[in-house]
């Protein structure tokens, strides 16, 4: 059995393979769906769920959730996970290009210890996403602004 446990499928390891590829998006299960489909791997939605469910299982995937209806996203884990880093930061995703950035900033962990002792509410700052512009995609804006004035 290899490792991380489970038996490793052509299919599972396509999902793996394309996750890791895009390490830093988070990518929901239609989209990793069409891009397999459109890259030659033919696949359904079910085994793209089934496979998703089984390496988020096995901790080489991180589930995000997007809305209280079920809806979500995944991104790869990889050497994070595997070293337990991922549950210590919060997380950044540009609404843009969707690159998720990971933020250790110590002032969001004042924030999350003053919101434990004054609310009684723990901030699980691995499922935190603060969604926005990066820098670079602002500067490309800019730059299109700049091209239509």
């Amino acid at each position: 059995m290899p490792r991380g446990g489970g038996y490793q499928t052509k299919q599972k390891a396509q999902v793996l393979r394309y996750l890791e590829a895009h390490s830093r998006q988070h990518i929901t299960a239609a989209e990793l769906l069409i891009a397999l489909n459109t890259g030659g791997v033919q696949i359904g939605s079910a085994t793209v769920y089934r496979q998703l469910e089984k390496l988020e299982a096995e901790g080489l995937v991180r589930r995000y959730a997007l809305d209280d209806r079920g809806s979500a996203c995944w991104q790869y884990a990889g050497a994070e996970a595997k070293a337990g880093n991922c549950h210590q930061h919060f997380h950044l995703k540009c609404t843009v290009c969707g690159t998720l950035f990971h933020l250790n900033c110590d002032h969001l962990h004042e924030i999350a210890d003053h919101v434990a002792a004054e609310h009684q509410f723990v901030i699980d700052p691995a499922r935190t996403v603060f969604y926005g512009v990066c820098g670079q995609c602002s500067a490309n804006l800019a730059e299109q602004g700049k091209d239509t004035e």
